[in-house]
């Protein structure tokens, strides 16, 4: 009985992976258009509103670069003096930016272009797969921290975080990761993929093996391929959906980007680090669990550089 269960569920892969090809390969000019002038826009907001200019530009270029960054916290100054608030930190003031840039604006976004639904750009509930996969991601990751905190320019970069007291920088951060992760790892890979809104909860097959792979899908992966072949038979084995392989290493450069100006190395693994968020997103049917994957990995980072200062 589960065997036919099985060989049903690849029957019905198959036919999917083969009208999701047929739709590719017949997709009408202006569609593919739209999907890349998209791509571009996002990119370029990005670059220009949230990318700091790495300290080794041209300081014409630099400055040049920044004008829109700093017209944005000028704007948000403005607001704030008028509503009396003039002595804002200036951790006050940079959240206040994020909340607008990557959670404000994407929001009206969504809304004008008709998805207002939450659903719609991954603000769902995770999956069982949640606590394995970040959990295990975690431990994975902490031999990668301590080689980025023990960086020469890690800890001189963050001393002026550190001043003002670990609370106050761990709060921050949670503000900043969460409106970071619902515009990276919920808006845009929503945005990116060609019908703009996120695909269906991925499967969990569960098929009676043994060995590596029954370990292998106890963690969300070794899933049917079907008939695809390539990446996207790949991410069908890693369980995630098709249509998804673009957006995730879109998304996952860009948060990349975002890192620039910071230490070498987390400049270094924030782009593979975006990479397997995106993935890891999707996967778990929720930008919640990067997020959480995230602020347990700066919370980790923050101990860490208190114990090298103490």
């Amino acid at each position: 009985m589960r065997k036919k269960r099985r060989n049903k569920t690849r029957q019905q892969l198959d036919l999917l992976d083969g009208a999701g090809r047929r739709m590719g390969k017949f997709m009408p000019l202006w569609r593919r258009l739209r999907v890349w002038a998209k791509c571009v826009l996002v990119s370029v907001y990005v670059v220009l509103l949230i990318v700091v200019p790495p300290a080794w530009l041209d300081p014409s270029v630099r400055s040049v670069w920044r004008g829109p960054q700093l017209w944005v916290h000028g704007m948000i100054g403005d607001v704030l003096s008028t509503l009396g608030v003039e002595g804002a930190s200036i951790f006050v003031r940079a959240g206040i930016y994020y909340i607008v840039l990557l959670l404000l604006v994407p929001a009206i976004y969504c809304f004008l272009i008709g998805r207002w639904r939450l659903s719609d750009t991954g603000w769902r509930k995770p999956n069982q797969l949640l606590l394995r996969i970040v959990g295990c991601s975690f431990i994975v990751s902490l031999p990668f921290l301590v080689w980025m905190v023990n960086s020469e320019e890690f800890a001189p970069y963050y001393r002026s975080y550190l001043d003002a007291g670990p609370s106050i920088i761990l709060v921050y951060y949670l503000v900043v990761l969460f409106c970071e992760h619902f515009f990276f790892g919920g808006v845009l890979l929503a945005v990116f993929r060609d019908d703009g809104r996120w695909p269906g909860a991925p499967s969990l097959d569960r098929e009676s093996c043994k060995g590596w792979r029954r370990i292998a899908q106890w963690f969300g992966i070794a899933q049917p391929t079907g008939l695809t072949t390539g990446l996207e038979r790949f991410a069908r084995w890693l369980g995630i959906p098709s249509g998804c392989i673009g957006a995730i290493v879109l998304s996952g450069v860009l948060f990349g980007l975002v890192h620039a100006g910071k230490s070498g190395r987390e400049f270094l693994l924030a782009f593979p680090g975006g990479i397997f968020l995106a993935a890891l997103a999707y996967r778990c049917n929720s930008w919640h669990a990067p997020y959480l994957l995230h602020a347990g990995t700066v919370t980790a980072a923050v101990v860490m550089l208190l114990l090298m200062q103490s």
